[in-house]
């Protein structure tokens, strides 16, 4: 059993970095324009229309400030374990999957929005890495990743149905499931394979580096 924090912000990877900024900015968006929310909610008479950007905006359409903290921490806390062992490219384009293919099941169920499916998907896909793996979850009821995911489910499924009161409306929040289960398992077990995002520094940064010698030796290498 172990504790372990998310990092810093600095050390947090680039595509996890990225989501967190567009929950953050989704959310202010919102609250400072409410009718900016209808250009990016899950409508299908607008998809059919054409404006299929709506398949992935509706991931960041949240009114609540709860919901929205309870994003940024999972997001925070599961993307920097996952996208560095998985590479950015590879978790990437796993976010976008999960969000668009929720996203059209949605638009047969009357649309919608929030980020729950992206997220119940990224906490299987951690899930299914090691699904008998103990841990205490910032220090808080140790159990294993298996019954963190089934708990997590549970009270997803509870929630949608407290909200929506249609049963119809779970193939939206459960449609990212078999994209975790391909990205993880499929393709032989090992899941598709993709090319890392070069490291970029910024101009002007200066360079780490680290001393090496001996206590008698006083010459810097």
């Amino acid at each position: 059993m172990r504790f372990s924090a998310p990092p810093g912000w600095r050390r947090i990877p680039p595509v996890t970095r990225g989501v967190l900024v567009a929950i953050g900015a989704g959310y202010l968006l919102t609250l400072a324009a409410p009718a900016s929310a209808v250009w990016l909610a899950l409508a299908p008479a607008a998809v059919l229309a054409g404006e299929v950007w709506r398949i992935v905006t509706y991931a960041v359409v949240e009114a609540s400030i709860v919901s929205v903290l309870f994003d940024l921490l999972l997001t925070w806390s599961f993307g920097s374990e996952i996208e560095p062992r998985w590479g950015s490219w590879r978790f990437a384009l796993f976010l976008l999957s999960a969000t668009a293919i929720a996203g059209g099941l949605g638009l047969l169920v009357g649309g919608g929005v929030g980020l729950a499916p992206t997220l119940l998907a990224l906490i299987f896909a951690w899930m299914l890495e090691g699904p008998s793996q103990r841990l205490s979850f910032f220090g808080v009821l140790p159990m294993t990743r298996l019954g963190f995911a089934v708990l997590a489910l549970v009270l997803v499924v509870f929630s949608e149905l407290q909200a929506s009161r249609s049963l119809a409306r779970l193939v939206f929040v459960l449609g990212g499931l078999p994209v975790a289960w391909l990205f993880v398992r499929g393709f032989r077990g090992g899941g598709p394979k993709f090319p890392r995002f070069p490291r970029f520094r910024f101009p002007g940064r200066r360079r780490t580096f680290r001393v090496v010698g001996r206590e008698d030796d006083f010459r810097v290498h």
